[in-house]
């Protein structure tokens, strides 16, 4: 009985349980790993021999092969670029080229040599296109000026875009891309020009995000679009026409300039928005349009930037109701020296029910004398039921801002007995903002 049940065990961890999976799920597995140490799997059995030429996900990581091969030292980074070269082609060449490319990522943002040029980088892309590829990821430096191939901007298949420090795109001259859904440019230069025949040439886009690089755009027209991005990008003229009637939610960095006088905002589907002040206005800018303005039919808006305060002082007296507002989010306001901004913002807010605030200590030299002379107008949101404040633990003004708090909203709620003001404290700042920690008040 014993040695029955030995050789039961002992058959049962012979069997090679990973192998006999199907390949749809192995190469799920393999997805999630470099293709050279995909490639390497090869030598786990039969079975694993060919498998590779026939994954659909290739992702080739110039940092991840620098950094982990054992005699990288032994070479010169330019011998060492000919060789991550080599390696893609290989694979490329010796790939079994009935199988379909879903995704192609080429990660080279680890300081790559010139030496991988267009020449070298773009029959790899155009590999891809030719196998029905679906998702493109391309990342480089910042100081790359790489040109995309003409077979990217006319490919059936392509469903999502990342471009990453590629320098300015030249416009092509025809942009189709009938299955395009999102596209994501970070660091990339565009002109007016190429976001036309983007916006013309991609019928189903919905979601469009621009991060950093030059942006020389003056008109915004799609019918697809419901996610726009636009932040940390440096704008090269002023914004005149956004019409985008299908836009749910919207992201912008507001900079110098950005908006004319008589710029046209039309987004009536639109439901969250985030403003990101970027600038300092100044007596000239109150002649401008007003971004608040526009996006009054919003449920959710989030505004924050490092001169929100000053933006605010223009923008809060052109505002209209937000009639739909249930969720605001006002981020970087010291809420110690301009708490009657706020209160002045709330007056348009009517059916508000959650108010968040980060406060942000400024220099003002006259806190003590500016608090004894101003008195706290109460909120005028009558259906108010949480206000979350966020505080540094080391800032002095807490408990002052607390106390303004609990004197606006006294007998404020017609829904709830008493508005509930949570304060959380935070101390690490992070590149969204801030973590929070764990210790939370609670005042009603």
């Amino acid at each position: 009985m014993a040695s029955d049940e030995s050789e039961r065990t002992r058959s049962r961890g012979d069997v090679d349980r990973l192998s006999s999976l199907p390949d749809p799920l192995l190469h799920h597995i393999m997805s999630f790993m470099p293709a050279r140490r995909a490639v390497r799997l090869c030598v786990l059995s039969k079975r694993w021999k060919t498998l590779w030429t026939t994954m659909p996900v290739l992702n080739f990581i110039y940092s991840e092969l620098w950094n982990n091969e054992v005699d990288r030292y032994a070479l010169k980074k330019y011998a060492f670029m000919d060789w991550f070269a080599e390696i893609v082609s290989n694979m490329l060449f010796l790939r079994d080229c009935a199988c379909h490319v879903h995704t192609f990522l080429l990660d080279c943002t680890e300081s790559v040599p010139d030496t991988l040029s267009g020449m070298t980088i773009r029959p790899w892309i155009r590999y891809a296109i030719k196998h029905n590829l679906q998702v493109l990821n391309i990342h480089f430096t910042t100081n790359s000026n790489f040109h995309l191939p003409s077979e990217l901007f006319t490919c059936p298949s392509l469903e999502d875009v990342t471009i990453s420090g590629i320098g300015c795109i030249t416009p092509p001259k025809i942009i189709n891309l009938p299955s395009l859904r999102r596209l994501l440019l970070k660091m990339v230069g565009i002109n007016q020009d190429f976001m036309s025949k983007l916006l013309c040439g991609c019928p189903v886009l919905e979601d469009l995000h621009v991060k950093g690089g030059s942006l020389k755009v003056s008109n915004i027209t799609s019918q697809s679009l419901k996610h726009l991005t636009i932040i940390r990008a440096c704008p090269k003229g002023p914004i005149e026409l956004i019409d985008t009637r299908n836009l749910m939610s919207f992201h912008w960095t507001m900079h110098a300039f950005c908006l004319k006088k008589e710029f046209i905002l039309n987004m009536p589907s639109l439901s969250e928005a985030c403003i990101e002040f970027d600038f300092y206005p100044h007596k000239a800018d109150d002649t401008k349009g007003s971004i608040l303005c526009s996006l009054f039919h919003v449920t959710r808006l989030e505004l924050k930037g490092p001169f929100t305060k000053e933006c605010l002082k223009i923008e809060v007296p052109k505002c209209r109701t937000f009639t739909k507002l249930t969720c605001l989010y006002v981020h970087d306001l010291c809420l110690n020296c301009r708490f009657d901004l706020l209160s002045s913002l709330l007056e348009h807010c009517p059916n508000l029910k959650t108010l968040s605030l980060v406060h942000s200590s400024c220099l003002c030299k006259k806190k003590d004398k500016y608090r004894k002379q101003v008195k706290i107008q109460r909120f005028k949101c009558r259906h108010l039921e949480t206000v979350v404040l966020k505080f540094s633990r080391k800032n002095k003004a807490f408990y002052q801002v607390v106390k303004c708090l609990q004197e606006a909203v006294v007998g404020l709620s017609v829904e709830v007995s008493t508005v509930r003001i949570k304060t959380t404290f935070h101390d690490i700042f992070d590149s969204d903002g801030f973590l929070d920690s764990d210790e939370i008040l609670d005042s009603d």
